[in-house]
């Protein structure tokens, strides 16, 4: 098998851009995009400073990695303490969504009232670039920090948005949870993960964590 690009960190503002480029690319496949921006010629750009904010969030309340070669990344929260919304929030979204704004707004309700309230970390996006679909690329980044949050005792949870992604998921480990009824007639699948033991098999409990779950 061909050796995959080195795993970074993300901590740049370059970095933060290049990961919500491949988020939006990778948005822009998903029905719901559709109905979050209507507009064919605005959805990418659109997607991409929308996910620019959570992206960033996630710098500090969570963990992003990117490949070196900038072809795929990952975007997770760590959710075992409240979080804040990011910062100016609201007015950031409505000055990058514009007239869409109520939409992203009605998502993130629906995401939020569907969230598990128990602690966990969630994996909120796997994105690859076009032409390196299918390389193994994406799910790389997720069992690297999957290795980690095993080891910690952690239980994860992920959101699929299309059948091919909740088999990407499942093949991790994920099982679905319940479905999130959108308001364009689609679902979202909720995923949950226990932690495995180093024979792959699902341990036994979580144990708690502390400040995302590996100090």
């Amino acid at each position: 098998m061909r050796q995959l690009p080195k795993i970074v960190p993300v901590e740049s503002d370059e970095d933060v851009h290049r990961v919500a480029r491949l988020v939006a690319e990778a948005w822009c496949r998903f029905d719901q995009a559709a109905w979050l921006v209507p507009n064919r010629l605005q959805r990418r750009m659109i997607l991409g400073e929308v996910a620019r904010i959570h992206i960033e969030h996630a710098t500090f309340y969570g963990t992003v990695n990117i490949l070196a070669d900038g072809t795929a990344a990952t975007v997770w929260f760590d959710r075992h303490r409240p979080m804040p919304p990011p910062l100016d929030y609201w007015s950031r979204l409505a000055d990058v969504a514009g007239g869409n704004v109520s939409r992203f707004m009605l998502l993130d309700k629906l995401l939020d009232g569907n969230r598990p309230g128990d602690g966990h970390e969630e994996l909120a996006f796997v994105a690859v670039a076009s032409g390196c679909r299918g390389a193994g690329r994406g799910r790389w980044l997720v069992r690297h920090h999957l290795a980690k949050l095993d080891n910690a005792g952690i239980t994860t949870y992920a959101g699929a948005a299309t059948g091919a992604a909740r088999e990407f998921y499942r093949t991790l480990g994920y099982r679905p949870v319940h479905a999130v009824p959108m308001p364009d007639g689609n679902r979202i699948c909720l995923m949950r993960r226990t932690p495995h033991t180093a024979d792959g098999t699902e341990a036994a409990r979580d144990r708690a964590p502390g400040r995302n779950g590996l100090a």
